[in-house]
């Protein structure tokens, strides 16, 4: 163990700014009552008690009953926070502050004050219009504070100045009438009076700053509310009462739209505009009697998403569509298996101080100063739902922490009651499927910065649409790869046959220049070889004088005649190996074709296909083709048999003269002549010595004569049949592409069909085209440079400014045509032929220049995604790491497992998370469980998290490791004097934490 503490020590001392290293400075944290966040919880905000003194509530009910009976609804109901109503005053919210400091009400979290005013103008009804001030009770002081306040809102009658207290309220009654039996008549009679103007209470409020600040005003919309003021003329009063507003007291769903700005004549703009602000609509059971406690009508119960706190009813101003829910039973989980509850650990060596941490079933928020251990929860949850370790990671909290983490145990709780553990470091969750997502910080930096040409991007993106598609479209197959590559079997057999063709016209291409270019040393062989003839001409009339000149002349002749056999049997040769070369292709075609043949029946009857029709299959081949062959061969081999000659059996048959035009007897005859032509021996070989050489010259320069015609018409007419083949293959090469792009769609529908569900601002769309990785061959062209040549850079930036600007966006494009005009011209401009002289290096060829030019391994048919109008390989680090995350936020949208993602926020800025991440954040939350590890505070408050987990560690003197806690609590956790609520946390560990609370808290207002 000593060993292993000092090389943690030393790997401590050398880790980045991600090392698990506690903070020096210790920073205190006020623990919150409600640690698993904002939660969906029961509210009723407008429940009366005896006490109010309108609408005849609870008659004749002692206060006793009363609390008996709204205890008994609140634990039948499962009532989180209560609104205590009364009207112009707080009487029954006293004495129920009372009764639950006497310990009554033990499973009401919150009592709040509800003051409900009637205020002037009146409504079509005649009835003074209903407004409500909520009062955030949090201050110790806050009865005196908000009687003292009333006290000060005043109503005139003649000319004396009344207080909205219960002194006050009843000298203002007995003012108006003297016959009250006591004071309690009184003062209702005084409440029942007491109306004052809008303008009045505007006022009042704008003088008053602590109720200003401390509490929330409420107006009802129905016909008691801002809709019962009459349509003419009111227009302005009823926008001036809306601005005042925070919410609306209203459980009708198209009142909720409105006001939310969800009317597609209204928008959320117009409201903003128009009143102010979004206003959130809550709703209460408005009760004035038992039966009706925490029962309003229709079952719209009112829930909202909070700590059962002040604060935590202050969130709907800022989130009033998504905190706040009117219904029978709040937003709940489909699948209750795919939440992780709590995560445990045990057997800790002090690396952890808790036990437990519960976790919400929304988005989790992890923060904390470099090293506090916010990588370990992620990781650790990971780990016991059955994610691998990735031991090369270099950010992993395993890697890091693992001399000292062995055998320690972390255990998942899910929603359904089950449980999952991993001992730490070598036996993890075994399940065949992770029951997490996890997204690593290495997982995504890779993704997004090494990953420079965004394929392995793509792959990942791939990899979760494949689960969009139902089972009928993955056809049996495991994964996306697999499908395709089976869809693109035949096309790819086409493209591969294509390739090999070009290789092979390139060959032939090479050799027929290769023959062209000999054409001018044969021109200068043939003026040589003239000039020797003529020299030697010159010597013939020197040897000739004492010779037999007839001798001579029939020497000549049959001379004449054995180079004429000889040239015949030369066509003939050269025609048999032409035929025997057909004859070995035709051979090499049946036994592909049937080799082919026979792989296709072993699929056939891998899928079923009958027999009968299987054998059916093979092509039936012509006999009399190689019979013909055959036959032409055996003629052409008696031809040259019979231009050799043999020798007579018999005395007859020499006589007959059949043979006399063969090369035996040619050659004889011409021996004999030899004999004749001189007596002289010495005259007679310098004559047929001469004579001789002049033949065989005037033979070579017959040769040469017929190469070169050869060379300049049939060599290259078929020098430019090949190229014109070539470039014909190259296209059909394109053509082939094309052709398979509607496969390729509808294979790529189902994808984006599912894209276009996702109905978001900043659109992914998927399309069919070409893959060019052009830049890999434009790197291979330069191996073929020699550097020492003039002109080399030149040329090599002439060739990829073409390319780039030409030839690229034609492959693209895919139309053949303009691939044709573009190549053509590329062709032209790199001239093999020409680079091979003035720019290439000794050791390269024609034929490697030209499987260069015409090769197609660097274009294929594939599908790009865009974002937001641009590819992925085009896209900044930042911006593949949104693009990658809102995949995986919105897209994975069958997979509800819990999605753990570990700092995504690498390489963006504020702007960037606000404006295109936390809008899918905020979407996906609703459906899956999120655990986020991060330092970007738009990330926490933007995204409205339901729970946040700040992560703290300490290291002592005699551990080499840190001792991680977690603190976790909901934005609305406001802290006291030095220790620090979840929203003080934030602020101070988060750069840009507060003013992105202020962003948050002015999103659906003009000001506040």
């Amino acid at each position: 163990m000593m060993s292993q503490g000092k090389e943690y020590q030393s790997t401590l001392s050398t880790m980045d700014e991600r090392s698990i290293v506690g903070t020096e400075k210790s920073i205190s944290f006020l623990k919150s009552k409600y640690p698993k966040g904002s939660q969906w919880r029961l509210w009723d905000l407008h429940v009366h008690t005896p006490c109010s003194r309108m609408g005849n509530a609870f008659s004749g009910m002692e206060w006793d009953e009363y609390v008996n009976a709204l205890e008994s609804a609140s634990e039948r109901s499962g009532i989180a926070v209560i609104g205590v109503t009364d009207y112009m005053s707080i009487d029954g919210y006293e004495k129920l502050v009372i009764a639950k400091k006497d310990g009554r009400l033990k499973n009401v979290h919150l009592l709040i004050p509800n003051v409900e005013f009637r205020i002037m103008p009146q409504t079509r009804d005649g009835k003074a219009l209903n407004l409500h001030l909520l009062i955030d009770p949090s201050d110790p002081d806050h009865i005196a504070k908000i009687k003292r306040s009333l006290k000060n809102l005043k109503f005139i009658y003649k000319g004396e100045r009344y207080g909205c207290s219960r002194n006050e309220l009843i000298e203002f009654a007995r003012k108006q009438k003297s016959d009250f039996e006591n004071d309690d008549h009184a003062y209702r009679f005084g409440i029942e009076q007491f109306k004052p103007d809008r303008t009045d209470l505007k006022k009042w409020l704008e003088e008053e700053a602590w109720l200003r600040s401390n509490c929330l005003i409420g107006i009802a919309n129905g016909k008691d509310g801002i809709s019962g003021l009459p349509l003419d003329g009111f227009a302005a009063i009823r926008d001036e009462m809306l601005c005042l507003c925070d919410f609306v007291f209203s459980g009708n769903p198209r009142d909720r739209e409105h006001y939310l700005g969800k009317k597609s004549e209204v928008t959320a703009e117009d409201i903003i505009s128009q009143y102010g602000s979004l206003k959130p609509c809550i709703h209460g059971s408005d009760a004035h009697e038992i039966e009706k406690l925490f029962q309003p009508d229709n079952e719209r119960f009112c829930w909202i998403k909070s700590d059962p706190t002040f604060q935590g009813l202050r969130q709907i101003l800022w989130e009033p569509e998504d905190r706040v829910h009117i219904g029978a039973v709040p937003p709940q989980p489909t699948d209750k298996s795919q939440l992780i509850r709590r995560i445990s650990f045990s057997n800790t060596k002090n690396w952890f101080t808790q036990k437990n941490v519960e976790l919400n079933a929304g988005l989790v928020a992890v923060i904390g100063e470099k090293g506090a251990g916010k990588t370990a929860i992620a990781e650790l949850a990971a780990f016991a739902a059955g994610v691998p370790w990735d031991k090369k990671s270099q950010s992993s909290f395993i890697t890091k922490g693992r001399p000292h983490l062995s055998d320690v145990k972390v255990q998942l709780k899910w929603g359904n009651g089950s449980t999952t553990s991993a001992i730490l470091v070598d036996k993890p969750h075994l399940v065949s499927l992770p029951l997490v997502r996890y997204l690593s910080q290495d997982f995504v930096e890779r993704l997004c910065s090494s990953d420079y040409e965004g394929h392995e991007l793509q792959k990942a993106i791939e990899d979760v649409v494949f689960t969009r598609l139902n089972e009928i479209q993955k056809e049996g197959y495991s994964s996306f790869s697999e499908l395709r590559k089976a869809r693109e079997a035949a096309s790819s057999m086409r493209r591969e046959k294509f390739r090999g063709e070009i290789a092979t016209l390139n060959k032939e291409i090479e050799r027929l220049y290769q023959t062209i270019s000999q054409r001018q040393s044969k021109v200068d062989s043939k003026k040589e070889v003239e000039k020797q003839i003529e020299d030697l001409n010159k010597q013939l009339p020197d040897a000739t004088q004492f010779i037999d000149q007839e001798m001579f002349e029939q020497l000549q002749e049959q001379q004449n005649l054995l180079a004429g056999i000889e040239k015949n049997i030369a066509t003939k040769t050269r025609l048999r190996r032409e035929i025997e070369d057909v004859k070995q292709t035709y051979g090499l075609l049946k036994s592909k074709v049937e080799s082919e043949v026979k792989e296709i029946q072993g699929k056939l009857r891998e899928v079923g296909i009958e027999e009968d029709l299987i054998k059916r299959m093979p092509p039936i081949w012509d006999g009399t083709v190689d019979l013909s062959l055959n036959s032409k061969l055996q003629t052409i081999d008696s031809d040259i048999t019979k231009l050799k000659g043999s020798e007579p059996e018999d005395t007859e048959s020499k006589n007959d003269g059949t043979n006399s035009k063969t090369i035996l007897a040619v050659t004889k005859s011409i021996t004999e002549l030899k004999e004749k032509v001189s007596k002289d021996e010495e005259r007679r070989k310098r004559l047929l010595d001469l004579q001789k050489q002049i033949s065989e010259r005037k033979g070579t320069v017959e040769r040469l004569e017929m190469e070169i015609k050869n060379l300049d018409t049939r060599v290259k007419k078929l020098l430019s049949k090949k190229q014109s083949q070539l470039l014909e293959i190259y296209l059909e090469f394109f053509s082939a592409l094309k052709d398979d792009e509607a496969g390729l769609r509808d294979l790529y529908i189902p994808i984006q069909h599912a894209i276009e569900d996702l109905g978001m601002d900043k659109k992914f769309e998927i399309f069919v085209g070409y893959q060019i990785d052009f830049r890999a061959w434009l790197e291979n062209v330069g191996r073929f440079f020699d550097r020492r040549h003039a002109g080399v850079d030149e040329k090599k930036l002439e060739i990829e400014r073409f390319v780039e600007s030409s030839l690229v966006p034609a492959w693209k494009k895919g139309e053949i045509e303009e691939i044709r005009a573009q190549f053509e011209k590329f062709v032209k401009l790199f001239d093999a032929e020409s680079f091979l002289e003035k720019f290439a290096s000794l050791k390269t060829s024609l034929v490697e220049l030209y499987d260069w030019m015409y090769s197609t391994d660097h274009i294929s048919l594939n599908y790009k995604i865009r974002y937001n109008e641009t590819e992925l390989e085009y896209l900044s680090p930042g911006t593949r790491g949104i693009a990658l995350l809102v995949l995986y936020l919105l897209m994975d949208e069958d997979d509800t497992r819990p999605l753990i993602i570990d700092q995504p926020e690498g390489n963006l800025d504020n702007s960037s998370v606000y404006d295109q991440l936390v809008p899918y954040i905020r979407k996906a939350k609703k459906r899956r469980q999120i655990i986020l590890v991060t330092h970007n505070p738009n990330l926490v408050v933007a995204t409205d998290a339901e729970q946040v987990i700040i992560a703290t560690a300490e290291r002592s003197n005699s551990q080499s490791y840190p001792t991680i806690k977690y603190n976790p609590g909901s934005l609305e956790h406001i802290g006291k004097a030095s220790n620090l609520g979840v929203r003080e946390a934030v602020c101070l560990l988060l750069e840009g934490g507060e003013p992105a609370f202020k962003v948050r808290e002015n999103r659906y207002a003009l000001s506040k």
